[in-house]
């Protein structure tokens, strides 16, 4: 009686572990990246943090410069802030009013997983229509979406790209 039972414990939990290694094997990865500009008018400053995961941003930087990239060791090397500059003055542009910014690269820092990327406009004058464009990730991860917050002086404003979708406007 005891070899019976010992037997359905054990078959239950095999039916318990196969039904679970089947549910983790349909689970994946999910891909996101939070970029957040931030416009003062009194103080004529415009402000982006990029933050993403930072095993994802090393395979993009890997594939972009066709070498293999350290970001967990890297934050005061030059070679890679160069590296990271060129990624994002492909990968994510805005134009405030129909003039296309430049992003000056202030630095980045890694936080756990996770990679914070800095940039500015100093002495920003602009006004009208904010558009994003955002492939961050895009070129490695398909299933890639990169939420957007914009916050002009009070007014606050978010949206989520999906891959392809490259484009986020903001009506101020």
């Amino acid at each position: 009686m005891k070899n019976i039972k010992r037997l359905r414990i054990c078959f239950v939990s095999l039916i318990i572990l196969l039904s679970m290694s089947s549910f983790l094997s349909v689970a994946h990865k999910y891909y996101v990246g939070l970029t957040e500009v931030n416009i003062n008018t009194e103080k004529h400053t415009l402000d982006v943090s990029t933050k993403l995961f930072m095993d994802d941003l090393e395979v993009s930087l890997a594939r972009f410069a066709n070498k293999r990239v350290d970001l967990s060791v890297s934050e005061n090397n030059k070679e890679v802030e160069a590296l990271l500059i060129s990624y994002f003055e492909k990968n994510l542009k805005i134009n405030v009013g129909g003039k296309l910014l430049k992003l000056e690269f202030v630095g980045f820092e890694v936080e756990n997983d996770a990679v914070w990327c800095y940039q500015e406009v100093p002495h920003f004058k602009g006004k009208g229509t904010v558009s994003i464009y955002n492939t961050l990730l895009y070129d490695y991860f398909s299933e890639q979406a990169n939420l957007i917050n914009v916050s002009w002086n009070t007014i606050h404003k978010s949206v989520r790209l999906t891959n392809p979708d490259k484009l986020a406007e903001f009506v101020y």
